[in-house]
């Protein structure tokens, strides 16, 4: 595929994000490198630094290890947030460091604020290919925190100006944008769901109506973003043909190219993940038992890289300095 990486226009300067709350919280925006990968050091709460890559694995089931491979390392290193967390805390997402073994976690907004690759993406082929066998186990429970009354959903549609599919909507009515109750994935993709969905919440960065107004670059009007995922971005179909249905924009795709446009994005990189909400939720299993071994063995040798300028322009109260 010819063309220039998605982000390559910001290469050797900073990358703001379009959401104006996200330009005044992060004003100096994020360095980008001459070949247009965002150096996420400055914004990095965490940086950790991995074992090599195993080789027999697919690279779906290579990210899903790395995700998990880190969480471990940062909970046994003592960082608060992950006390109580059954996944990655809640508004923070890690980020593949391009032509490292490095995971940044960083705030989940600001690494949605813009288009960019990373290291998944610059990996490599595998002889593995792609794919993910999600395993046994049950769907995972829902973890509500509130309901929405009818009323409160319909002023939430007069603000988004469409209708929403019928699964979709009982699932906010329900627990307005409920998290799984421990990390779970998606059979043959690399993500790992263990955020809450969005909602309508009093906080923009978790709210469904503010944070869809910075997503023209990725999504056409067909399409309502409805959750971050370690390794993109959950989608749901609310206009024209297939409407209900949920796709997937994976964040690291090799094939993104930076002149592409929301509807390219949407035609040649979504993933069609299921028809509706409720078939998408009962597809959704725990993290496979043997990918949760190879990441336990891994976090062993996994260490904490302190790099100079770790965090620096992360505000006070979202940084850790490890023990």
């Amino acid at each position: 595929m010819t063309g220039r990486i998605a982000g390559a226009r910001y290469a050797f300067r900073a990358a703001h994000p379009a959401s104006p709350m996200l330009r005044v919280r992060y004003r100096l925006g994020v360095p980008v490198d001459p070949w247009g990968f965002p150096d996420w050091t400055p914004y990095a709460r965490l940086l950790v630094a991995l074992p090599p890559a195993i080789p027999d694995l697919t690279v779906d089931e290579a990210r899903v290890v790395d995700v998990c491979t880190a969480g471990l390392a940062a909970r046994a290193a003592g960082d608060p947030l992950w006390a109580g967390a059954a996944g990655t805390p809640v508004g923070w997402t890690w980020a593949h460091v391009a032509q490292t073994r490095h995971l940044a976690l960083v705030p989940a907004e600001l690494h949605a604020g813009f288009r960019h690759l990373g290291g998944v993406s610059v990996g490599g082929p595998r002889a593995a290919g792609r794919g993910l066998t999600a395993g046994a186990g049950e769907p995972p429970r829902m973890l509500v925190g509130e309901r929405l009354t009818e009323a409160a959903l319909a002023v939430g549609e007069e603000i988004l100006k469409v209708a929403l599919p019928a699964h979709y909507r009982d699932f906010l009515l329900r627990t307005n944008g409920a998290a799984p109750a421990g990390p779970s994935v998606f059979p043959g993709h690399g993500f790992v769901l263990d955020q809450p969905l969005f909602g309508f919440r009093d906080d923009r960065l978790q709210d469904v109506g503010y944070l869809n107004a910075w997503f023209a670059d990725r999504l056409t009007p067909d399409w309502l973003g409805i959750g971050h995922v370690q390794g993109g971005l959950l989608a749901i179909r609310v206009r024209g043909a297939d409407v209900g249905a949920v796709g997937y924009l994976d964040d690291d795709d090799w094939r993104d190219r930076d002149h592409f446009t929301a509807a390219d994005r949407c035609e040649r990189l979504m993933h069609r993940l299921a028809g509706d909400f409720g078939a998408f939720w009962l597809a959704l299993r725990p993290v496979p038992a043997e990918l949760s071994d190879l990441a336990r063995a891994a976090a062993a040798s996994a260490e904490l890289a302190a790099p100079d300028g770790l965090g620096a322009l992360l505000p006070a109260t979202h940084r850790w300095v490890a023990p």
